[in-house]
């Protein structure tokens, strides 16, 4: 059985156990053992076998045992992880992954314990100290790179340790704990030990290491705890299912729930998750749309602007206007409007820039991806040695909230792949730009208490993100941002998501960003938890609009009416909505309440004349569409009703004259069409197959043309037309189309 089937092997048994079917789950894992011929699985299996008969005994029997359902409970527990074990025994010899890789690595070095590792760490951190009080000098440089190194293969080692460790036991957590609380380990150590413990559950189920990461939430150190924090988040979506047999999982997010700072950093994560969803399609937007358009726009802005004058002394407050009307012109300033909005709401914008720049021997390795930056990373090291600059731009990267710890590694690797001067001069001037950059992170700390937090969160999210993304051998990975938008439906959650103004920031994350299953879901939460405010019920309404179930979002809409009277935005939908579900004259009476509001609103005028011409009252119909024209007589929406309205009541002159004005226009397939039956009712039978030929023509597929003009033969026949002659115009249509 090869690896892909293991695991397939695997998915079925634990679909199984969800479902209840333990003995086809137990009959599944007879079959994973039977290769491998394990005695200790076997056994295993044997006593689970019989536990379970003799739980099926009693219970058919009618024996009563108030210990029942927790029995119940701890064999499926038992029998997910024997599932697991049976498979990953197989995979340890079948499969080449990173994880199985590192773990039979780890199975033939000598081990070092977690206390060992602590010992070293430390020493090598003092050492570290010691050097950097040395006089300046080559001996002082060729010792610190050489400490350095080792202090980062310890580091690494350390990351995958973690990362393939088995399951806990009283004696690992104790050990993990007291690694933790160590305050001579320094934070980026343990940083990345929350990231490595992160990724191994996310391999392998483990409630103790779950736990473990739930208490490292309350870390003194807050990137320690917001990483503990971040990681949560993805494990429960992939274990919900499971994690409600471990009630000491979910009674420690209930008591963490109390904690407003834990709150607080919670909410920002899964706001965080959230945004991350909508990356690809910033990034296709940046791609597709304002990098083209700006590429496009470069040799107009070579000719018509002086670059030295754009860039110059005289600053952006002098521009000349004729610079900003080719900006306009070309769309482009709404663009670039856009991306700084983006950028304000904390978007990933820069996941399509850094993309590239993740080819570097560096990110070959797994646990560089979750490095906090810093400079004195052995690989950036020397881009920092020149020391009249090194103090602003380790200032420039390390305070800049913009990009995240692996784009700052990206930048500096390929800064320090260029040339000498022109690595200087991009040095020279970011060291620059570094007082302004400090200046606009303390105005927005200023105005956000809790923006340092927020960004290390965003920015450890696009750490995540980048690897899920775009690590080498990231398809050995199950990929957290392609889990679903659940958060508000995961019961372990529900302390903290619960709490109404929590729950209506992530419906309305959901709503902004177009998620709209997910935003009605935690909008028709929000008004049975008692927020029955209007606004809660127009986006209950919007939503089901967007996802076309118009007789729900009618429902929505009503009740948002009841609450709030005369809402314009409301009547509009109400109407709307009256009018899709072929109910004209309920519809009429919104538009014309709408009408007292909005007198002079000419899409009003023309949905009343829109609603008397499905009730067949055209002489009214034409009055509005009359009125629109007469307000505004550019307005080709008006013409084409008076036209469509003119023909359905017979007045075919006026239908004539208006669709001529239409097709001297931009006229669509539609418009050739109807122009043609005006043709075909004034017996100008030629030049309606002149008309029905380039109504084809846009239309640009024979078969559809022939469905539309089939929905309008009821039409025809009214306006008094032998349609027995529309399969000879098709028939002469074709054959002139073969000429």
């Amino acid at each position: 059985m090869n690896p892909s089937d293991i695991r397939k092997k695997l998915t079925t048994i634990q679909l199984y156990i969800e479902q209840r079917q333990l003995k086809d789950a137990l009959d599944g894992i007879k079959e994973l053992y039977a290769m491998q011929q394990n005695w200790t699985v076997s056994e295993k299996l044997e006593e689970l076998t019989t536990n379970y008969q003799y739980m099926l005994h009693y219970l058919i029997e009618g024996e009563k045992d108030p210990e029942q359902g927790r029995i119940y409970n701890k064999l499926i527990c038992d029998i997910y992880i024997l599932a697991e074990d049976a498979a990953e025994r197989l995979l340890l010899q079948e499969s080449s992954s990173l994880f199985f890789d590192k773990m039979r690595l780890m199975e033939i070095r000598t081990p070092i314990s977690i206390d060992e590792y602590r010992d070293i760490i430390t020493k090598q951190s003092d050492t570290l100290s010691f050097l950097d009080l040395l006089e300046k000098g080559p001996d002082k440089e060729s010792r610190l790179r050489q400490n350095t190194i080792a202090s980062e293969n310890t580091l690494q080692d350390l990351f995958y340790i973690i990362f393939v460790s088995p399951r806990a036991n009283d004696d690992s957590l104790t050990a993990w704990r007291k690694f933790m609380e160590e305050g001579a380990i320094p934070r980026h150590v343990k940083a990345l030990f929350i990231s490595a413990l992160t990724l191994n559950i996310l391999q392998r189920f483990d409630a103790l290491k779950i736990e473990l990461l739930l208490d490292l939430c309350k870390h003194n150190d807050p990137e320690v705890a917001i990483r503990a924090v971040t990681g949560i988040i993805p494990i429960f979506q992939v274990y919900s299912a499971r994690l409600a047999l471990y009630s000491g999982c979910s009674s420690r997010i209930k008591l963490l729930s109390d904690d407003k700072l834990f709150a607080r950093r919670f909410m920002a994560a899964v706001l965080g998750f959230i945004q991350a969803h909508e990356t690809e399609k910033i990034t296709k937007k940046l791609t597709e749309e304002i990098l083209p358009e700006m590429m496009k726009l470069s040799p107009m802005i070579g000719k018509k602007i002086k670059l030295d004058e754009w860039m110059g002394e005289t600053g952006f407050d002098e521009k000349n206007p004729e610079w900003q009307k080719i900006l306009d012109e070309t769309g482009l300033t709404d663009k670039l409007q856009e991306f700084t909005e983006l950028q304000l709401e904390g978007a990933d914008v820069f996941h399509s820039t850094f993309s590239n720049l993740k080819a570097y021997p560096f990110f070959q390795e797994m646990s560089n991806w979750f490095l906090p930056f810093t400079p004195q990373h052995s690989n950036v090291q020397q881009l920092f040695t020149d020391r009249s600059e090194e103090a602003s731009l380790i200032d420039a990267l390390s305070g800049s909230s913009l990009i995240c710890n692996s784009d700052k590694y990206s930048f500096c690797l390929s800064i320090m792949m260029m040339p000498e001067n022109y690595r200087k001069m991009m040095v020279s001037q970011l060291g620059a730009e570094s007082d302004e950059l400090k200046n606009m992170q303390a105005e927005e700390e200023a105005l956000k208490p809790h923006q340092k937090e927020e960004t290390m969160i965003k920015q450890y999210i696009q750490d995540l993100y980048r690897f899920f993304k775009l690590f080498p051998r990231r398809n050995e990975f199950l990929d957290i941002f392609e889990l679903p938008l659940n958060y508000h439906r995961l019961p372990a959650f529900q302390p903290v998501i619960m709490q109404p103004n929590h729950l209506e920031k992530i419906a309305l994350y959901y709503f902004e960003k177009n998620n709209f299953p997910e935003a009605l879901s935690a909008y028709t939460l929000l008004s049975e938890i008692g927020n029955n405010k209007s606004e809660i019920w127009q986006k209950i309404g919007y939503c089901r609009q967007m996802l076309a179930d118009m007789k729900g979002a009618l429902e929505a809409y009503l009740h948002a009416d009841l609450m709030e009277e005369n809402n314009t935005w409301l009547l509009q939908r109400i109407a709307h909505c009256y009018r899709v579900l072929k109910e004209p004259s309920t519809a009429l009476e919104y538009y014309r309440r709408l009408e007292q509001f909005r007198p002079d609103d000419l899409n009003i005028q023309l949905n009343i004349g829109h609603c008397y011409l499905e009730l067949k009252e055209y002489e009214k119909a034409l009055n509005y569409y009359f009125k629109v024209e007469l307000i505004d007589n550019h307005n080709t929406r008006a013409w084409r009703s008076v036209a469509w309205c003119a023909f359905l009541s017979r007045k075919l002159d006026v239908a004539d004259r208006y669709y001529s004005r239409i097709l001297a226009g931009k006229p669509n397939a539609h418009d050739y069409l109807n122009a043609g039956h005006v043709a075909l009712c004034l017996e100008q039978v030629k030049k309606a197959v002149e008309l029905y030929k380039l109504s084809l023509d846009k239309t640009g597929n024979f078969k559809t043309f022939q469905t539309m003009l089939g929905e309008d033969e009821n039409e025809l026949k009214e306006a008094g037309i032998n349609t027995s002659i529309l399969p000879i115009i098709l028939d002469k249509i074709r054959y002139d189309k073969e000429v």
